[in-house]
């Protein structure tokens, strides 16, 4: 690309106008060049580097309307959000009905399409919708967090003589770990227990989802109803 000679009223600084690196302020300079400047089509092509050709195909998208010379650059990220298109339509009409962003997120958790207090306030922000604070919980008309029993201590009194598990294997880790003595290693490392559940046997218990190649918390209630892991942590302790 030729360089444009300077006029002889030019700054310093002038260089941003007449060698522009940014393609599409070149393309701006060569367009107010041929078109306001008087600047023949071809003499504006050689200034900033175009071929007669490109010069012609700017000159028609420009009057096509093609003007976005000063668009600001694009956001680097994904440029959808699939959780948040899933659920904008549950979102807005639960906001007409009055409810806020905690209160949403809470109803989409219980119907398929969860999406957190965040992204929820983000989709009404996008639709228009003011901020609302979160109503007590006995006007919002939501189910309630369910309180789950404390953990504790198998009753094997009432467990049948006999009993199916598909975990039977673990009662094959009893011998090694009563060679390992390990309520001794469980005290000397100082792990807590509980009034309900001892220190050993929760440490068994953890040991019992390892042993089984449990790999997330979620499916712990796969074995909630299995006896085995209770019987082997009762005969290890």
């Amino acid at each position: 690309m030729e360089h444009t000679a300077r006029s002889p009223w030019s700054r310093p600084g002038a260089e941003f106008f007449t060698d522009p690196a940014d393609p599409l302020q070149r393309r701006y300079e060569a367009l107010r060049a041929y078109l306001l400047d008087g600047v023949a089509l071809t003499d504006a092509a050689d200034r900033f580097g175009y071929t007669p050709a490109a010069s012609t195909t700017v000159v028609r998208d420009f009057r096509a309307g093609h003007r976005d010379f000063f668009a600001p650059p694009p956001r680097p990220g994904p440029k959808t959000a699939p959780a948040k298109d899933a659920a904008r339509t549950r979102i807005i009409e639960l906001r007409w009905g009055g409810h806020s962003a905690v209160e949403i997120s809470q109803v989409l958790a219980t119907e398929g399409t969860p999406l957190n207090r965040t992204g929820v306030a983000e989709v009404l922000a996008e639709e228009g919708f003011e901020r609302m604070r979160p109503r007590p919980h006995d006007q919002r008309g939501l189910p309630r967090r369910q309180v789950l029993p404390v953990a504790k201590s198998a009753d094997f009194g009432v467990l049948p003589a006999h009993a199916e598990t598909r975990v039977a294997g673990l009662l094959l880790a009893v011998p090694e770990l009563v060679a390992l003595d390990l309520p001794a290693l469980v005290a000397a490392a100082g792990y807590p227990g509980s009034r309900w559940i001892e220190a050993t046997s929760s440490v068994l218990s953890l040991l019992a989802l390892k042993l089984t190649g449990i790999r997330r918390i979620s499916h712990v209630e796969e074995l909630a109803a299995d006896p085995g892991p209770s019987l082997s942590d009762c005969c290890e302790t």
